[in-house]
């Protein structure tokens, strides 16, 4: 009975830690910038002002056929409410912060999108630089994590202009970037794997008995 209860408090523990370690990607939009949305550089955030929005994110994975018709509610996935998000898509600039962890040597990046994207990765400088409109595209590129890889901050500015269709992702080595844990998240994973050790240590002394 015992050993049930330990790996039931584990596992609760490991998906405590896994679902906090997913709510890290900031996300700040304004509505109705035509030339910023055509020009999505980096830089124009700071001469829009205050956002119309700001929320978190799980995750970058979004895409519509149809931006005219989509609702920023629709495209994130995530309610912001009121007018802002049953706003049309079409004519937003985003501008997405957070974390992520490189392995050590070369990680492989894929970002999907259309229209204009730049991405600034610390330690890697300016790694995407295409604020202008464009088709679906995915643009691929390679940073080094160096001897031992570790955790890095990104923003990335986003543009959707001229109609369907809207697609930003941000996949890294296969996997779409997430949130990094922060230090209280890594203490319940090291106390979930602790217990999952302790668990395996008094079945093999069982064994033994």
């Amino acid at each position: 009975m015992k050993k049930l209860l330990l790996g039931a408090a584990s596992a609760a523990l490991l998906l405590a830690a896994s679902s906090a370690a997913n709510a890290a990607i900031n996300v700040s939009l304004w509505l109705d910038e035509v030339a910023a949305a055509n020009d999505a550089t980096i830089a124009q955030a700071a001469s829009l002002g205050t956002p119309d929005a700001t929320l978190t994110l799980p995750l970058l994975d979004f895409s519509t056929n149809n931006s005219d018709a989509t609702t920023i509610d629709q495209f994130l996935g995530s309610s912001i409410g009121g007018s802002v998000g049953s706003h049309a898509l079409d004519n937003t600039y985003f501008l997405f912060t957070g974390s992520l962890f490189l392995n050590p040597g070369d990680n492989v990046f894929v970002v999907p999108h259309d229209d204009g994207l730049q991405l600034d990765i610390s330690g890697a400088g300016r790694v995407i630089d295409a604020p202008g409109p464009t088709g679906a595209v995915n643009t691929e590129f390679h940073v080094d994590g160096g001897a031992s890889g570790g955790t890095h901050t990104f923003t990335m500015s986003y543009g959707e202009c001229c109609g369907g269709p809207a697609v930003i992702a941000f996949n890294l080595n296969s996997a779409p970037v997430t949130g990094t844990p922060e230090p209280g998240v890594w203490s319940l994973l090291i106390m979930g794997f602790g217990g999952a050790g302790a668990m395996l240590r008094r079945a093999r002394k069982l064994a033994t008995a």
